[in-house]
């Protein structure tokens, strides 16, 4: 039965350009609407905050009406649906046209309740905010340094009132007290002339690019409770050690980004000093402190704010302009002082908790530094997050070039678990695509597991056949994808502390290595999987991936969720596009089927 009212947000029928424009773009809507008696089609619109606009639509030739939108405040959101009035000899009714209620773009729906309403997102951004090349053609690798290689036979200086772990082979335990608290920090010794010595295994796996886990010192093992911002932990080396990992892996065709901490700090640090451990004069220690403002007291010295009600880790004030000069403001800031000496990047740990000013400002001063990127840990949609009460501007141009994509960690899991059909996979995964600026797509760093989830061959229920089709996809969608340390060769692992065994070097699992090494390999020899556009479709149970720079560089990517065999039937192709379906035809897979867990790619 044909729809009496049309509008496709995917589609350049209906809105053209796709997805997020440029504050200076001009946006073509059109709706086809085959009601009786239609007086009056508008769009109403408003930016983020502000309010509601109307403009009406033009009734062209037949059932299509149409509008141009010029964003009228600059950049941000705007959210958008259309209301259609009809004028009939006894009555005028009014209806809308509304996103679906997933909030996934696309189609949507015709009601006459206003109270349903589901706006569409526009995304307006100052400028393509564009990563580098390097950084786009990456494959990363997610190390947690305390648990990859030891280079030592021992535990280089241990911490007191620390355990070190028996056996590398043991499974990370804490040691708490009756307030959930950890008492005694556990290590395994892994350090930075460690994954020196492994350079030579990442290279031929094909990593590109190296993402390591805090290096500063700090008293716990995974080091996000920062002592001094400026001094390497000496448990993973010193200045001189980091020096030549980065001399070295850039030898191998490598690049490092570190993972920047900003929000808190440790009780234990040169700043807070909570401790006494420290030659300074920190903040818990006196109100006459240089950090004491650093912090909110609410009763000094014993209550102030930390992260997430964790007592270790002091929230610092971002607005306070002395930490701002310590982190990038000013000449021998954090920033400045590892970036000069060959750093390629940063993550920047929870970022939704770090003012967008206090974001700009990091990035501004990379600016001085060629090919550098910046990326945020983000787990939502970045696009329209809002934290603590406030609408974030992420990706917008000046702040994170790309983000963590959890949430198609999330959709890669769902899907292969059951928990999601193949149509739904193709509407998230687009929402995403239609949401982020074309550069920001290209640039979230992808990943199916980190330090702060369950190890993804364990949410898959250690499923081989299932891990072999989450990491092609890790590969074929777009963005930098990350293998986070040992998922390559099967670690498994439930939530944090077990996620975060030991490389189980001489223990790899080879049927694993064999997969991932062959999935990254086809990445990197594939420039459409690299740069390519990304067009997801579903045929019945089926997920597939088109991505094509050009008519002659394109691959077809298609996978079987399922324990079932599967018949490729295009015919129940989703959704219909001119533009790409032919790619589709031409891979010549109508009559092809896919075993259980199986895929086609061509």
């Amino acid at each position: 039965m044909a729809k009496v009212v049309v509008f496709d947000s995917w589609n350049a029928l209906y809105k053209q350009p796709f997805g997020a424009v440029n504050a200076s773009a001009t946006v073509d809507f059109r709706i086809d609407i085959a009601l009786p008696y239609v007086a009056k089609v508008e769009l109403k619109i408003h930016k983020d905050g502000m309010e509601e606009q109307s403009f009406e639509m033009t009734h062209e030739q037949g059932i299509a009406y149409i509008v141009s939108f010029k964003p009228y405040a600059a950049t941000g959101l705007y959210f958008y649906y259309f209301k259609i009035q009809q004028n009939f000899d006894t009555e005028v009714r009014t209806t809308y046209y509304f996103n679906n209620r997933g909030m996934e773009g696309g189609e949507g729906f015709f009601t006459e309740n206003y109270d349903d309403v589901c706006t569409y997102q526009l995304t307006c951004f100052e400028y393509a905010d564009k990563a580098p090349e390097w950084y786009q053609n990456a494959v990363f690798y997610h190390i947690f340094v305390d648990r990859f290689f030891n280079a030592d036979d021992h535990v280089r200086v241990p911490k007191p009132d620390s355990f070190i772990y028996a056996r590398t082979e043991d499974t990370p335990y804490y040691i708490k007290n009756d307030k959930g608290e950890i008492v005694r920090w556990e290590f395994f010794g892994g350090n930075l002339d460690g994954i020196q010595q492994k350079l030579g295994y990442l290279k031929e796996l094909g990593i590109t690019g190296l993402y390591l886990s805090p290096i500063f010192e700090a008293k716990s093992n995974h080091k996000y409770d920062t002592s001094d911002y400026k001094k390497i932990d000496p448990m993973f080396g010193d200045e001189t050690i980091f020096a030549a990992l980065i001399q070295a892996a850039n030898e191998h065709g490598m690049r490092i980004i570190l993972d920047g901490v900003f929000n808190h700090v440790g009780e234990d640090s040169i700043y807070f000093n909570r401790n006494g451990h420290f030659d300074s004069v920190g903040a818990y220690q006196s109100v006459d402190s240089p950090y004491h403002h650093w912090f909110t007291f609410q009763n000094f010295p014993d209550q102030y704010d930390t992260w997430w009600g964790v007592s270790n880790l002091p929230v610092v004030n971002k607005r306070n302009a002395d930490f701002q000069r310590l982190i990038y403001a000013d000449k021998d800031s954090v920033i400045d002082h590892w970036t000069s000496r060959g750093v390629a990047g940063w993550r920047l740990d929870v970022a939704d908790e770090l003012p967008d000013a206090f974001i700009g400002g990091i990035r501004q001063t990379l600016l001085k530094y060629p090919d550098r990127v910046l990326i945020g840990e983000v787990w939502e949609d970045a696009t329209n997050k809002i934290a603590y009460n406030e609408r974030r501007h992420y990706l917008e141009g000046g702040m994170l070039q790309g983000v963590m994509n959890y949430p198609f960690r999330q959709i890669i899991i769902d899907l292969l678990n059951g928990d999601l059909t193949a149509q739904q996979a193709v509407q998230k995964t687009m929402a995403i695509k239609e949401n982020y600026p074309a550069e920001a797509l290209a640039a979230n760093l992808n990943n199916i597991g980190t330090h702060d989830t369950a190890r993804i061959f364990t949410m898959l229920l250690e499923n081989k056949a299932k891990l072999r089709l989450a990491v092609y996809l890790l590969m074929v969608l777009p963005g930098v994808p990350c293998v986070y340390y040992g998922d390559e060769v099967g670690l498994t692992g439930g939530a944090d502390p077990d996620n975060r065994k030991f490389y189980p070097w001489g223990r790899e699992d080879a049927d694993i290595s064999e997969f991932y090494r062959a999935a990254i390999k086809l990445r990197n020899t594939n420039e459409a999987l690299r740069k390519g556009e990304y067009h997801p479709f579903s045929l019945g149970v089926l997920f597939g991936v088109v991505r094509h720079v050009d008519e002659d560089n394109w691959h077809v990517f298609i996978m079987n969720p399922t324990h079932q065999e599967q018949e490729i039937d295009l015919t129940k192709i989703y959704p219909q596009r001119e533009d790409w379906i032919p790619i589709v035809q031409a891979a010549k897979i109508q009559k092809n089927k896919i075993a259980p867990y199986g895929f086609f790619f061509v």
